[in-house]
């Protein structure tokens, strides 16, 4: 969980507390409302928030398994990768796919690519796994 996250579940919970605390008629009860309002907010919230990127995170490292699986024997772009994953995800594919740049599992290069239409010559960057 990042600090700007944090910093919006604690600006949450303290202005629910703050509204209840106004909206409380006994004085003596108040402090120990405002508390245990702002205190079982943040921990509903963070638990939320932390869920929510082990899920995130279960999900990336399925596609990348998923990529290293398709790669295995074959050089593709990044649009024939995508078009033969399992009903892919775009942010999902990218960050599987750059994490699994970023471990050295796959590797990338840049090609060039004969155009059929004119004969020249463009760059393409192509995924594949390194031989052992």
């Amino acid at each position: 969980m990042d600090i700007e996250t944090f910093l919006a579940i604690a600006s949450f919970a303290i202005s629910v507390g703050g509204l209840i605390l106004a909206l409380s008629v006994d004085q003596r009860r108040k402090k120990v409302v405002l508390v245990v309002v702002v205190i079982v907010l943040l921990l509903a919230m963070s638990g939320a928030t932390v869920y929510q990127h082990y899920q995130h995170n279960l999900l990336i490292n399925r596609q990348e398994k998923e990529i290293i699986e398709k790669l295995n024997g074959n050089t593709w772009t990044f649009e024939r990768l995508y078009q033969e994953l399992f009903s892919p995800s775009f942010p999902v594919v990218n960050e599987a796919l750059f994490r699994a740049v970023e471990k050295r599992v796959v590797r990338n290069r840049i090609i060039d690519v004969r155009v059929t239409d004119d004969g020249t010559m463009q760059p393409v960057r192509v995924y594949f796994l390194e031989s052992p």
